[in-house]
């Protein structure tokens, strides 16, 4: 007996019975809750990192005001469309995310948040001490 939820196409659970055939999924596509949770986590991981580097390399330079804050809008696009070639531009695949500026919008304020403590960080260690 396949437990609730289990997808009988999928080859998932239990081996069919008897004189059932299984198609183990094919021509269909299946939905795996994993894997999809794995592709969220990679990419908000991917971006926390952006987020800490580049404020590392702000700090480090001396950007200030402006001049930061467009450094960071400009890195998280720049890995945002990183993101987006590798995933062939297919976001609606890889992600829950439905447009293309959906998904560079992403993250933006939880990595904004990183670089900020950073960029503070590096700035007052090389500047200020």
């Amino acid at each position: 007996m396949m437990g609730a939820g289990m997808d009988p196409m999928a080859g998932i659970g239990a081996a069919p019975s008897g004189n059932q055939a299984s198609t183990a999924g094919e021509g269909r596509a299946i939905f795996n809750q994993q894997i999809a949770m794995k592709n969220i986590m990679a990419l908000s991981d991917a971006r926390t990192y952006m987020g800490i580097l580049s404020g590392c390399v702000a700090g480090v330079v001396g950007l200030t005001n402006g001049q930061g804050f467009l450094f960071f809008l400009v890195a998280h696009f720049v890995v945002g469309v990183a993101l987006m070639v590798k995933m062939e531009f297919d976001v609606k695949s890889y992600s829950s995310f439905n447009t293309p500026m959906n998904f560079l919008l992403a993250d933006i304020q939880k990595c904004g948040m990183g670089y900020l403590l950073f960029w503070t960080l590096f700035y007052s260690l090389c500047y200020l001490f």
